[in-house]
């Protein structure tokens, strides 16, 4: 079993914003396999659930797909609760959130390490009591770099421009998503 977690703020203020591209990802992932995220207040969260079939490798594996709503700075809180509910160890957590220190639409996964300052994946480390789980990396900085400070930047929207690529580049993480399901994640670059 996997645990998604896709990071975000909770609300209609942060729709869309750069640091929910963790949430736009598990959305277009969740219209993809025709499910539907509901609320589990018990554990803060908006999940889904789904199982994919591989039959050349002749296995199935079940997803559960995590919108915590604590806010960014606790995701944590709620992921942690979802994975010891569903005894789901943290090498089988995937964590995907933006990233300002990465060029607008690269994709950087990569197992264990630090936070990096991502303030979800500190939360997530802390309430898993380990570093050990997968990021699935998504970066927003612009070209140029981003001339106002970083709490401000990333709660604001794409530009026009900048979600064109945004879209795209959330296809190829979703086709990303569903490779690793099968044949597991490796760290790279895209």
């Amino acid at each position: 079993m996997l645990l998604i977690a896709g990071l975000g703020n909770p609300g209609d203020k942060y729709e869309e914003t750069r640091h929910n591209v963790g949430f736009m990802v598990l959305d277009k992932l969740a219209d993809d396999f025709g499910v539907t995220f509901k609320e589990d207040k018990k554990r803060n969260a908006e999940v889904a659930e789904y199982t994919m079939t591989f039959p050349r490798q002749k296995k199935k594996v079940r997803m559960v797909l995590v919108k915590p709503q604590t806010y960014m700075n606790k995701s944590g809180e709620a992921v942690a609760k979802i994975a010891r509910y569903h005894g789901i160890d943290p090498r089988h957590t995937w964590v995907i959130h933006d990233d300002l220190d990465i060029e607008l639409g690269i994709i950087r996964t990569r197992f264990g390490g630090t936070s990096a300052g991502q303030k979800g994946v500190e939360s997530i480390i802390s309430h898993l009591g380990t570093k050990d789980f997968y990021r699935f990396r998504f970066g927003i900085k612009p070209e140029g770099g981003q001339k106002i400070p970083a709490e401000e930047f990333v709660l604001k929207k794409f530009s026009k421009a900048e979600r064109e690529v945004v879209d795209l580049k959330i296809k190829e993480l979703i086709e990303i998503l569903k490779e690793s399901a099968e044949f597991g994640p490796e760290p790279s670059t895209r």
